[in-house]
């Protein structure tokens, strides 16, 4: 499998690109076939991936975190779009977060060699993506995911970690849950998904086609990528005392049961605020004054290197 290698020299605020050489070294004893490439600028893996595309690679490599991973993704799909042409998705987790692979059976974040074994061998399984289309005062963008995407708080969240740029691993998510927190106000939200309908005050909606967001919190505990559905998790606006007495069973996924939450799975959601909300989708700030988001599954989107 004649493999791109994308790498995000800053992901893990500057720990993957710090691992080049042993990446490298790894790919070579495994005996794979690949071209290595970073990235220099935000938005740079998906127009990186279109040119590997291009040249008629098998397999894109996204080493990174989510946000590296999201950026190859749309590429992907942009690139099957735009050029008709099709590549495997692999992943080497050297993120911060890196959510997404905690649902992969045996894949271990900033482990380069279980990951480059998983590319040597080659082996694909098709997995879903989430589709969205934001609207906002700065007009419409339209783009895929693969893990989750925040709506509302822990969208706030993501806006604040891409200010601490002096801490990392899971201090970062800690510190901008404590910053978003003190900015973010909960605003009147409508939520739809099949028959159903929530009009009210929300902390956050998120939907997910993964289990884990935010650096470990398990906010869609029994979600999974290929079963064709997004599960969705609605919490009401809390007290400060509520929220930090719930946060242990966010990161347990033990909060599905609560009275102020509202878990669902659908194939379709589309969520409404008229003040606007901030969006973020694997960890990547889309908008900050989202007034309408629609959001669709796309059934095995992708071919995954697991």
């Amino acid at each position: 499998m004649k493999t791109c290698v994308i790498l995000n020299p800053w992901a893990g605020r500057g720990a993957a690109g710090q691992r080049r050489p042993e990446l490298e070294a790894a790919l070579r004893a495994a005996g794979a076939e690949f071209d290595l490439v970073e990235t220099h600028a935000r938005g740079g893996a998906t127009e990186l991936t279109y040119q590997a595309l291009d040249r008629g690679y098998d397999c894109v490599a996204a080493v990174g975190g989510d946000g590296t991973i999201n950026e190859v993704v749309n590429g992907l799909v942009g690139g099957r779009e735009r050029l008709g042409r099709e590549a495997a998705l692999g992943i080497v987790p050297l993120g911060t977060g890196s959510d997404f692979v905690k649902v992969l059976d045996g894949f271990v974040p900033n482990d380069i060699h279980g990951a480059v074994r998983r590319l040597a061998a080659g082996r694909t399984r098709p997995i879903d993506l989430g589709k969205i289309t934001v609207e906002s005062p700065a007009g419409e963008e339209r783009r895929h995911f693969i893990n989750g995407l925040g709506m509302g708080l822990d969208a706030q969240v993501a806006v604040e970690s891409l200010k601490l740029t002096g801490l990392k691993g899971f201090a970062v998510y800690l510190m901008a849950i404590i910053r978003a927190l003190g900015s973010y106000k909960a605003n009147v939200m409508t939520v739809r998904f099949d028959e159903y309908e929530v009009r009210r005050r929300l902390l956050f909606a998120s939907v997910a086609s993964g289990r884990s967001q935010g650096g470990g919190f398990l906010m869609t505990p029994e979600a999974m990528i290929d079963d064709g559905l997004l599960d969705i998790c609605i919490v009401e606006k809390l007290r400060l005392d509520q929220i930090i007495r719930y946060l242990p069973k966010l990161m347990e996924g033990t909060h599905t049961t609560l009275r102020e939450v509202t878990m669902g799975r659908a194939r379709s959601i589309e969520v409404l605020c008229a003040n606007g909300i901030p969006v973020a989708t694997d960890g990547e700030v889309v908008a900050t004054h989202a007034t309408r988001v629609r959001v669709e599954v796309q059934p095995g989107a992708v071919s995954l290197v697991a």
